[in-house]
């Protein structure tokens, strides 16, 4: 095949994604134009711990972009001699850099183009709002030939030009507008190491400017990253004439040092071209999903449809059924994710098809875990599923899916059941092998953070997790908290998840540790009246000592419904415990009441406890301070006494705060009724079977967190005080990147034990009861075999970075 059309051969990517509706299913979740500034300052805040810099040019080449290895395979690249010369050195607007800057780009002799089977095209006018926050598209987008029309013929509105980027450049009309400092040529180690990379100025207007470019940089990367299945993306900023090439993954970012085109086009041209020719998988491409068939599309359509008709109770012609259906089926966009068995040799038999269309989680951040979640069908039963595509921190001791796995042997009640789950190759090969540890998709920035050209962002050495993409397959599949019907859905709900927490605690000795209103779904099963509440994603979970605190230590889960001792500063460090898990779903329960049940307050009045009662953050040194609206109405009911909800709504939420704290002092004490999770079962299950709830009170207040349409920036933000939304549901786990993590040494990069140093916790104490230990005996398998083979597998990473991007 000649490598001028290798591009434009069959492709293993799977362009423009869906992504998840708002709860009107009115609008993309996550993407109001009102809330972009805050977005994009927030991203700004968090790349400054995530970007490593300035590696060396040929090196960059060398680690992401190399050509096999066999003689005679590297393509002749077209000469580079003044291919950029009418790129201006700098001008007064970035038309006048990017419009010269993509004709040099698409130029091509009658057999030779700088990028085969690749076109670049001005995307930043393809708008109705060039200059609005949200509405903005990157100057230059790079596409494949074969697909360019698909997003010409498409509206200016349409977002598509982000779900067939292969990937992007952006322009800043000067040099001084570089958003980073390269130290100089001849600097010593020890001046590279203190060099500070990130552009710094008195000026604070500029400071200002700069941080908005980069803000919307980390924009357009990360809805690429949303709107496209991949494990890596790169692009490119211009500053006048200078260049700076990047790649993205979950992990974060590694810069390149900057380069003059117009003095060394070949190092532009050379990029192109190896852009060209390494394969889908090369250019960051997920190389296992695949366009659906008609036939699967069918499949999927019949079955999601039947699905959710069922879960809510809907005759056949009844209108809202393509509303509801909408929420999942994106008709001509749909996908099959193959879900390899954990440590199974690569077989039909232990690979699940899971055939998906929209999700109904997108990943509104780019870095951590990035996670997705559909419902699906499995192409081999037929039946309905939910499939969690996600990136697992590298340092956690055992997969999400063995702790289900186990839990549902030992019969752990309203826990989802698992299918299948595992970690997710770079390809499914078409011979039957085990598939080896270096040719599964990880991040790779934290193995270039101690390279000896690693300057320093915003004063400090960069350090940063790896993360290993992950799938899990469950079997029971819903619709969340939110959508309850009214007071007897969610007490039933809620009283199901706190047997799942019991259940999980004495069974298995294990805390959930992120008891949220997005962990709690809602399945309509036959034989029930309520809906069953199913508690769900445990990948935050930990096992306990035989005192009952967790073997993990500091703050887990989502921010608005941790308990008041670990929101307080103390619980930065502190273990967890069963009555912290049981306190956040108390306050689940009473932030559903604020939102969806019956009350007195004002639109004002709402907004204010709110944020009072589980938004609000104070920031002290060097970490953040919740729960005082907590503490006060624990105290004394600051923010529930004159809330007039509906008679035993108020009953259950006054008795249940008396148990945790009551206002006044009483002969057993408060810590005697919450250290006994017994009194609150009994209590709950009694006060089910003796009053009468409201089925279907749901009221939807005026708040966003209630309507789910947001407007605005966020509540309140200052230098002092911060307040979180609820885009922290579902994306509020702890992540291994704010504990305490050195750089790791010089000689042990780039291997998977270097990733170990500061990665699994510390094994099961010794002084652990036999009954936790046998437990774990059982149980050890699957992830301590898989932690005994990646320690093996050292210096794995280097040989898999050039496999991934040689063409097949």
């Amino acid at each position: 095949m000649s490598h001028e059309s290798s591009a434009s051969s069959k492709s293993c990517a799977a362009y423009d994604v869906p992504m998840a509706l708002n709860d009107a299913l009115s609008e993309t979740r996550g993407m109001e134009p009102e809330r972009a500034k805050h977005r994009n300052r927030r991203r700004v805040q968090e790349y400054k711990r995530r970007t490593v810099g300035p590696m060396p040019v040929q090196s960059f080449f060398r680690q992401f972009m190399r050509f096999p290895d066999s003689d005679g395979s590297r393509p002749t690249m077209r000469s580079w001699k003044g291919a950029f010369r009418a790129v201006p050195p700098n001008a007064s607007t970035p038309a006048e850099i990017y419009e010269p800057l993509i004709a040099a780009l698409n130029n091509q002799t009658k057999h030779r183009s700088r990028c085969p089977g690749f076109i670049f095209r001005s995307t930043s006018a393809r708008t109705i709002s060039p200059r609005k926050l949200a509405h903005m598209k990157p100057h230059i987008c790079c596409y494949k030939t074969s697909i360019v029309d698909t997003v010409e013929n498409s509206p200016p509105t349409s977002r598509c030009d982000f779900g067939y980027a292969e990937m992007f450049i952006e322009v800043k009309s000067h040099p001084r507008h570089d958003f980073f400092v390269d130290p100089s040529q001849n600097a010593t180690s020890k001046e590279r190491s203190s060099h500070e990379f990130l552009s710094s100025s008195s000026d604070e207007e500029f400071t200002k400017r700069r941080d908005r470019a980069l803000g919307q940089h980390i924009a357009y990367v990360t809805e690429i990253m949303a709107r496209q299945h991949r494990s890596f993306l790169f692009s490119i900023s211009m500053s006048g004439s200078h260049a700076r090439l990047l790649r993205w993954d979950r992990a974060g970012c590694i810069v390149s040092e900057s380069f003059d085109i117009r003095e060394r086009p070949d190092l532009l041209c050379e990029f192109l071209w190896r852009f060209s020719h390494v394969n889908d998988v090369g250019r960051g491409h997920d190389g296992t999903v695949e366009a659906a068939t008609e036939e699967e599309e069918e499949q999927f359509r019949a079955a999601i449809s039947n699905h959710v008709q069922y879960q809510l109770g809907l005759q056949d012609d009844d209108p809202y059924l393509s509303v509801a259906l909408s929420e999942h089926y994106l008709p001509g966009r749909v996908t099959v994710i193959p879900v390899l068995l954990q440590d199974a040799i690569s077989t039909p038999a232990n690979i699940h098809r899971i055939i998906v269309s929209r999700p109904v989680v997108s990943p509104l951040h780019l870095s951590g875990r990035g996670t997705r979640g559909f419902w699906g069908v499995d192409g081999r039963s037929g039946g309905v599923v939910f499939l969690k595509d996600t990136w697992r921190a590298y340092s956690e001791l055992e997969y999400e899916g063995v702790t289900l796995q186990r839990m549902n042997g030992l019969g752990v009640r309203n826990i989802p059941s698992l299918v299948t789950h595992g970690d997710v190759p770079d390809c499914i090969p078409a011979d039957e092998h085990q598939i080896p540890l270096n040719e599964f998709q990880v991040s790779v920035t934290d193995e270039y953070c101690s390279d000896e050209w690693a300057c320093k962002v915003s004063g400090k050495h960069v350090a940063v997790t790896k993360y290993w993409h992950y799938r899990v397959v469950l079997g029971t599949v819903g619709y969340g908290l939110k959508q309850l019907k009214g007071t007897e859905e969610l007490l039933h709900a809620t009283y199901d998840a706190f047997h799942a927490m019991r259940d999980a605690f004495s069974k298995d000795s294990r805390l959930h540790r992120d008891i949220s209103l997005g962990n709690i779904i809602l399945v309509r099963e036959p034989g029930r009246a309520t809906r069953t509440g199913y508690l769900v994603d445990w990948e935050a979970s930990c096992q306990v000592d035989e005192s009952g605190k967790s073997l993990e230590v500091g703050r887990a889960g989502t921010w608005l419904f941790m308990s008041y001792n670990m929101l307080s500063l103390p619980g930065v460090d502190a273990p967890q415990k069963l009555q912290d898990d049981m306190e956040s779903l108390l306050y689940v329960v009473l932030y559903c009441s604020y939102l969806w049940l019956p009350h007195n307050l004002s639109k004002e009045e709402l907004a204010d406890t709110i944020k009072v009662m589980f938004e609000w953050a104070d920031w002290y040194i060097d970490c953040h301070e919740g729960g005082k609206g907590k503490v006060m109405n624990m105290r004394y009911r600051m923010y529930t006494k004159r809330v007039e909800f509906p008679p035993a709504m108020k009953e259950w939420l006054n008795t249940v705060l008396d148990m945790l704290e009551p206002v006044v002092d009483d002969k057993v004490s408060a810590r005697d009724l919450w250290d006994n999770p017994d009194i609150l079962d009994t209590f709950w299950g009694e006060f089910l079977r003796t009053h009468s709830l409201g089925k279907s009170d749901r009221t939807v207040h005026d708040h966003p967190h209630a309507t789910g349409v947001h407007r605005g920036g966020p509540p309140y933000s200052s230098r002092n005080y911060t307040y979180y939304s609820t885009e922290a549901i579902s994306l509020g786990k702890r992540s291994p990147d704010t504990r305490n993590v050195s750089p790791p040494p010089a000689k042990a990069r780039r291997t998977c034990s270097s990733s170990l140093a500061s990665g699994p916790p510390a094994p099961v104490p010794s002084r652990r009861s036999e009954r936790l230990q046998r437990q774990r005996d059982k149980t050890s398998g699957p992830a301590s075999d898989k932690l005994s083979a990646n320690a093996a597998h050292v210096g794995a990473r280097r040989p898999r970075t050039a496999r991934v991007a040689s063409k097949k």
